[in-house]
């Protein structure tokens, strides 16, 4: 997501006692407001949030559901959200929360554990299964959100730039070099075509830093943000400069995207809705999500794309087992500790993650379904052939330290990812200042340790 993760939604009640609007409906009745983010190119959440509100006001008369879209990229809307939730008057009821900022607003007291009411909901043991329950656990072991949404990441190529710069199809590269030659290939091959993109500047937050920097700093022997035997950060070293270096190989020798396109907010449209269709790019790291872009779903569909595309896993740096790499997220709806309504805001989210509306928002973003029922049935597949490609990517994923720090490491990642984008820091330079920078980050020296 373009999200980390696919797409962004904060679920925001006005509801007696949360401040936000004193005056309740003229029936008497409750007003759950719902505060999501819309873009021209991403309907998805909409459909599914109004499909949720009619079922929701169905089943409980009295309370009525007010959508309120919010238009901006996901750190616009983090930021609204951070301002909102500065008070106990202004802060929302619910919101559909990355994972990785979970902790954060947990340590913080802004969030509600679920725990009570997941278990009087029999979905939350027959349809989620552990793993994907992990996704929104605090570090007191409670539950925080109720997941929407899992991922993984891997490599998009278009088959036709392949076959015109003499490449295999099938692709399969077993390391780093594997991929820059094949992008080099392309950009001496085919002038005019963007060999590789992916995101590696500040403007896509945490899509830089996960789609990007993690993707290959796990694909490192060793490499780690967190050494979880010392339960410290790691500060650069090796692995940290080495993945520093792809990015700075990648735009160095012209095998990315224009400056201008690495810190467009919408790069991602450009690489799906004109490059890849046009077959002005070769190759993209990014997420199993990406083929909700050319469905029959989309703004503007590519009948085309089961034939002209092609995906492969991220390799690992020179080969080393497993081969492969992935990171994985995804989003889960949260409660306010603020809210004074807590059961009927749990009640939407159940109607929110129920099977119909886990189906529109899956179908439609091309996010991998956290639930066995929607996962198994055969409507989640029919028209996206890569699902089970990327599903299978589990086996060799990886999650991010979403510790209370991590939102402020990731900062830090994409400053040094920008730096060397633009050239202004050579590999070396930019994991130095990250290593300075990290204690600051993370609370004090003694959370760091050296690499």
């Amino acid at each position: 997501m373009k999200r980390t993760l696919a797409g962004s939604l904060l679920l925001l009640t006005a509801v007696a006692g949360c401040g936000s609007d004193p005056e309740e409906p003229a029936s008497g009745g409750k007003e759950l407001e719902v505060l999501y983010k819309v873009e021209p190119t991403w309907p998805h959440l909409e459909k599914m949030l109004g499909d949720a509100k009619k079922q929701y006001e169905s089943a409980h008369p009295g309370v009525t559901i007010k959508l309120t879209p919010v238009q901006g990229n996901n750190e616009a809307y983090y930021t609204k959200l951070a301002l909102l939730n500065r008070s106990p008057d202004s802060a929302p009821d619910l919101y559909y929360h990355d994972t990785f900022q979970v902790n954060a607003d947990v340590a913080a007291g802004k969030l509600a554990p679920l725990d009570d009411y997941l278990a009087k909901w029999p979905d939350w043991t027959a349809q989620f299964p552990d793993s994907v329950k992990q996704a929104a656990k605090g570090p007191d072991g409670k539950i925080y959100g109720v997941p929407i949404s899992t991922d993984t990441r891997g490599l998009w190529y278009q088959k036709d730039v392949f076959a015109k710069a003499g490449l295999p199809v099938p692709w399969e590269p077993k390391t780093w070099n594997d991929v820059l030659t094949a992008a080099r290939t392309i950009k001496q091959k085919l002038p005019g075509v963007v060999p590789f993109s992916m995101y590696s500047t500040k403007i896509h937050g945490e899509a830089s830093t996960m789609q990007g920097f993690e993707m290959l700093l796990y694909g490192t022997p060793g490499g780690t943000l967190y050494d979880e035997t010392q339960k410290k950060w790691v500060a650069g070293g090796k692995q940290f400069t080495d993945a520093l270096a792809f990015i700075n190989t990648i735009y160095r020798e012209e095998l990315g995207p224009k400056q201008a396109d690495a810190h467009n907010a919408k790069l991602s449209d450009k690489n799906n809705f004109e490059w890849f269709p046009d077959a002005k790019l070769g190759i993209a790291l990014d997420g199993a999500w990406t083929a909700a872009a050319w469905k029959p779903t989309s703004t503007k569909p590519w009948p085309q794309w089961q034939d002209k595309m092609g995906w492969t896993a991220m390799p690992t740096q020179n080969g080393e087992a497993p081969g492969a790499v992935s990171m994985s997220g995804g989003w889960v709806m949260a409660m306010s500790a603020f809210t004074k309504n807590k059961q009927e805001a749990f009640d939407f989210i159940t109607v929110a993650t129920n099977k119909q509306n886990s189906m529109t928002y899956s179908v439609g973003t091309g996010d991998l379904a956290p639930r066995k029922d929607v996962a198994a049935d055969p409507k989640y597949s029919a028209d996206n052939p890569s699902v089970k490609f990327f599903t299978d990517l589990a086996s060799v994923t990886h999650y991010r330290p979403a510790f209370e720090a991590y939102p402020k490491v990731s900062a830090q990642i994409q400053e040094a990812m920008e730096a060397v984008t633009t050239g202004s820091r050579s590999p070396e330079e930019a994991a130095a200042a990250y290593a300075e920078a990290l204690p600051g980050a993370v609370g004090g020296a003694d959370k760091v340790l050296a690499p």
